[in-house]
């Protein structure tokens, strides 16, 4: 099926009255786990209805179980459509102090998630440089799906988002990204490389 396709069809599913129904999902490959990523920014929640569309598209495709970084933002966001939907998740804590230099309010919010959780994986016990990285690793390597709300790395800089996104990418995971700057989805297949015998 042809991208183009891909992208009318999953325009068209947003805007059925049932708003996340694939007639045919993408053949080929059983989707079982989808992590997410995205701008720590997003924090309104007005990105609600739109985080959500990426992750009942996931359902549509089969997903079970979610992977959640627990960073401030679209994370957490994230977190709670699992929770409402109750679907099955697993929060990947890059550190046990993650929370450390969060407001009082953050850390009460950030804590009331976690107890919500499927499952909590920790994956260092102190804050030291590349936990952020090592979590985003994780989740891209057990991941079938990455659902990323990512504008776009225009100055070239990197970013937490921009690093996972070009991961999930270069291990040909299917995504579903929600372009906040531009206000719509688009749909990236995997890249997969043909044998070739000559």
């Amino acid at each position: 099926m042809r991208t183009t396709a891909l992208l009318q069809q999953v325009k068209e599913s947003l805007h059925r009255s049932t708003q996340y129904d694939f007639d045919e999902p993408f053949a080929g490959k059983e989707y079982h786990t989808a992590m997410i990523t995205g701008h720590r920014w997003i924090t309104s929640s007005l990105y609600l209805p739109e985080i959500e569309k990426l992750i009942m598209m996931a359902v549509n495709q089969g997903v079970q179980h979610f992977f959640c970084g627990m960073a401030l933002g679209t994370d957490q966001l994230a977190a709670q459509i699992l929770i409402r939907h109750k679907l099955k998740w697993t929060a990947v804590i890059p550190c046990r102090n993650q929370h450390k230099l969060w407001t009082p309010r953050q850390q009460f919010h950030y804590k009331q998630l976690l107890e919500q959780a499927t499952k909590r994986v920790c994956l260092f016990d102190e804050y030291c440089s590349g936990v952020m990285q090592a979590r985003n690793l994780w989740m891209v390597k057990r991941s079938d799906i990455c659902l990323a709300v990512f504008s776009g790395d225009p100055h070239g800089v990197g970013g937490g988002t921009a690093t996972t996104f070009n991961m999930a990418r270069d291990r040909n995971l299917l995504i579903y990204q929600y372009i906040p700057a531009e206000s719509r989805f688009q749909v990236i297949e995997p890249a997969y490389q043909q044998l070739s015998l000559l």
